[in-house]
């Protein structure tokens, strides 16, 4: 474990593909670790998001890039590039500067009528815009409050890892989702998916995160 954590504290120090310096690790969660980086060039920040090939290939992290890179919402961020080396897959993407409504929420308490309001809203748009996005609605899958990140109040959705349209969500195969969020058809494989699924995940983290008098 403190052999791992030497050779991440070096590698925060490296520049990836001869553009990206690395400047510190912006976060940890269950696929991999997402960096801070400036574009050498461009002298602008960026998220780098870097997964292990041992836990998900590059196709699928390039899957991720293909669903988000045609969308253009306030709310969902814009992917520049991916990458690959012998061990990893990179996601190139904006870089979001804010607090997750988990950790908000974790410091401060419930939201206010107001907040929930404004946020709940500003969700749904973002979702709307999913849902409507072509012939055949792109169903983000895993809408929880750690993927939702709040700069100055305005709301932004992250992590498309799940992101799929109707059609390929209800291909045979495992599905994912965070248990207590998902809705109820995610845990079972014989359950359509449709734009409900993520509806109902839009009401349980209001009622999670939402103290009503």
């Amino acid at each position: 474990m403190i052999l791992d954590r030497q050779k991440e504290v070096v590698f925060v120090s490296a520049v990836l593909f001869g553009k990206y310096q690395l400047y510190g690790i912006l976060g940890t969660g269950r696929t991999g670790t997402v960096f801070l980086a400036v574009h050498l060039g461009l002298e602008e920040y960026r998220a780098i998001k870097r997964v292990p090939k041992s836990f998900l290939n590059f196709e699928r992290l390039r899957h991720e890039a293909l669903v988000l890179k045609e969308l253009r919402h306030p709310g969902i961020p814009i992917i520049y590039d991916i990458e690959e080396d012998e061990f990893y897959s990179y996601l190139i993407e904006e870089y979001l500067e804010g607090d997750s409504l988990f950790d908000l929420v974790k410091k401060q308490g419930y939201l206010s009528r107001e907040l929930a309001i404004s946020y709940g809203i500003q969700l749904t748009s973002i979702i709307s815009y999913l849902h409507l996005a072509g012939s055949n609605p792109i169903l983000h899958l895993d809408l929880q409050p750690k993927n939702l990140l709040l700069c100055h109040d305005i709301v932004k959705l992250i992590d498309f890892e799940l992101a799929a349209s109707v059609d390929d969500a209800n291909m045979p195969g495992e599905r994912y989702g965070t248990v207590g969020c998902a809705a109820p058809e995610q845990y079972s494989k014989d359950e359509v998916l449709d734009v409900r699924t993520d509806i109902y995940a839009i009401g349980v983290i209001q009622d999670i995160f939402v103290k009503l008098p």
